[in-house]
């Protein structure tokens, strides 16, 4: 694996444990349409709001592994990235320091962080599973939840997280041990056969006559007709 793709999943790693899983969603890779300009902009980590599309806490990290400081350029290409697809703080993680001019620049609105190069030597994948959609897309899963499902006082924990190449969700039922990928709109229910099933679905977010944001959703439906999303990811 290249050295920069593993940096990539070693920030996504810091960040799921710096916020709140209940409330927020870390997306790895993530790829969004960006409000000013249209197209499709890749972000190295996106933390967004898990169950809706408000964007006033949208968060977005650029992970940079080389051996020159980040300078006031690459601040302001970042500032750029922030406006279009709307986030309200950003963070560049870089393992070689930064210029004095950069700094500056980065007081307004972006953060700077650094992680050591020792960090990204020691940090190890070998645990992290591999998608499990079909096609083998390369891809590895970050789990970041683990919400638990209560019906006649029973607790049955599930762990979900997603695709780092892909996007996919992913599913794991502790309690049959069953894991799916979901990717598109699908349906599922686990070996445990309760009153509950999984599925997704796209939905769109914000609209105007040229440009469409949509967003994919992960949702939990109850055996009692209820339902709750708990998991979202932009698109």
């Amino acid at each position: 694996m290249k050295k920069w793709r593993k940096f990539e999943r070693l920030v996504a790693m810091l960040t799921s444990e710096q916020y709140n899983e209940e409330e927020f969603t870390v997306i790895p890779n993530a790829k969004v349409r960006g409000f000013i300009s249209g197209r499709k902009r890749q972000l190295d980590v996106l933390v967004d709001f898990r169950y809706d599309s408000d964007l006033s806490r949208r968060i977005i990290f650029d992970a940079k592994d080389r051996s020159r400081p980040v300078d006031i350029k690459e601040v302001e290409m970042l500032e750029g990235m922030m406006k279009d697809v709307k986030a309200r703080h950003g963070y560049i993680v870089c393992t070689s320091g930064y210029t004095k001019s950069a700094l500056a620049r980065a007081e307004q609105h972006i953060g700077i962080k650094l992680v050591t190069e020792a960090e990204v030597e020691d940090f190890d994948i070998s645990n992290w599973d591999r998608c499990f959609t079909e096609g083998n897309c390369g891809g590895l899963v970050l789990w970041d939840a683990h919400p638990g499902i209560i019906i006649d006082e029973k607790v049955t924990i599930h762990t979900l997280g997603k695709c780092d190449e892909c996007g996919a969700f992913h599913v794991h039922c502790d309690g049959c041990g069953m894991t799916k990928a979901f990717y598109g709109d699908e349906d599922w229910q686990c070996g445990c056969e309760g009153p509950w099933f999984w599925l997704t679905s796209t939905e769109t977010e914000h609209g105007s006559t040229e440009l469409e944001y949509h967003a994919n959703y992960l949702i939990l439906v109850l055996g009692n007709g209820q339902y709750q999303v708990v998991d979202r990811r932009a698109l």
